[in-house]
């Protein structure tokens, strides 16, 4: 049977257009509409669309099917947040479960301020048992000048043609660790495999 994916996120949320010929457009749109919603945002829109194209941009390289956006203002400050859903192949070894799983990363902070990551079996209401990793990592910036320390959390759905669905949700706002994994995992929970009439891309 051929599948196609259902997620739904906070009203809040931006769900990015990551086609190459419409993204910049839409954005723009998207943005104009939401500052006429939420006016604490006007200050922020011109920064908001950047960011935003950035985000769209960055999720199509990466082969990225989906792509939303959350954005928290703290003081001065825009802090992003985002969710992207993939189609990939899956390891050597197959979908399984305990096949992914096992190659999955983990590793222990070595400090309070360290890296690390855990990986986990968890169970989604809508597609059942699934493996996960999630943690902090440094993330090489597109560009290469760098890496950001990011919030990642991976959940992995097995499909009928044998790839993975890889549900990836991350934020730079690493010192909101508990509350954001606890937003990731809510909204990956919505997550249902539907019949479609074409194949995953």
């Amino acid at each position: 049977m051929t599948v196609a994916f259902a997620l739904s996120v906070p009203d809040s949320w931006f769900e990015l257009d990551v086609s190459r010929t419409t993204r910049d457009a839409n954005i723009k749109l998207l943005v104009e509409r939401r500052v006429r919603e939420q006016p604490e945002l006007w200050e922020h829109r011109a920064a908001l669309v950047k960011l935003l194209r950035r985000q769209a941009r960055d999720a199509a390289d990466a082969g990225a099917i989906y792509c939303a956006c959350f954005v928290m203002v703290l003081e001065e400050s825009v802090i992003p947040g985002a969710l992207t859903v993939s189609a990939i192949p899956a390891p050597p070894g197959g979908a399984g479960l305990d096949v992914v799983a096992q190659h999955l990363p983990t590793r222990e902070a070595t400090d309070d301020d360290g890296t690390w990551m855990s990986r986990s079996i968890v169970d989604l209401p809508n597609v059942g048992r699934v493996p996960r990793s999630q943690g902090v990592i440094d993330v090489d910036v597109p560009d290469g000048s760098g890496s950001i320390r990011s919030l990642v959390m991976h959940t992995f759905v097995p499909l009928d043609d044998g790839r993975l669905l890889l549900v990836a949700a991350a934020s730079p706002a690493v010192d909101l660790a508990e509350p954001l994994l606890d937003l990731f995992d809510a909204v990956t929970a919505t997550l249902s495999l539907v019949p479609a009439t074409a194949p995953l891309p």
